[in-house]
């Protein structure tokens, strides 16, 4: 979009600073490109930031990154950072389902569209482990070898992606 989205101001707080919020205690690891690692420390101090030198390589290498400072017996999961929506409720109704022999949990619209969270049990670490550079999680997510649970979420909390200038204008906190 020609600005950096994560970090600037919308409204009173940044996308950033209110998907910090919603992790409240969480163990979390932000990846951002070096020009934002200052920024997001200041936002997020309480996070683990991971810097990226290679963007181009899309999420799959993000994700990689961040597994690499995650014990390969944990659970972790993804978030996108310009999702100004995210709340408390949305992650913990997600944490919620990854249990027992659940692989993968993530939110779904009326219509059945993933949303994020998405949350990862230790058991699928290695198939997220083998996606190729590029913006491939839903390869991971909708893997027939893993089991999948997800709940219908009716507000935009799990959808809102800021991609486009007219997300960015038509964003309102209500």
């Amino acid at each position: 979009m020609g600005f950096d989205k994560t970090v600037t101001l919308l409204g009173l707080r940044s996308p950033l600073a209110r998907l910090a919020e919603a992790l409240g205690q969480r163990r979390a690891l932000i990846v951002v490109p070096p020009s934002l690692s200052d920024e997001a420390t200041r936002i997020a101090p309480a996070a683990c930031i991971v810097v990226n030198r290679e963007q181009g390589r899309g999420m799959a290498h993000s994700l990689h990154l961040a597994l690499s400072l995650i014990d390969s017996d944990s659970p972790f999961g993804v978030l996108l950072g310009d999702m100004p929506s995210m709340t408390e409720a949305t992650i913990e109704r997600t944490e919620a389902v990854l249990c027992g022999s659940v692989d993968v949990a993530f939110p779904v619209d009326v219509t059945g569209m993933p949303g994020h969270p998405v949350l990862f049990s230790a058991r699928a670490r290695p198939i997220v482990e083998a996606l190729p550079d590029g913006d491939t999680l839903r390869v991971a997510r909708d893997d027939a070898s893993l089991q999948r649970a997800s709940w219908r979420c009716f507000d935009q909390s799990a959808f809102l992606d800021l991609d486009a200038p007219s997300d960015w204008s038509a964003f309102s906190d209500a």
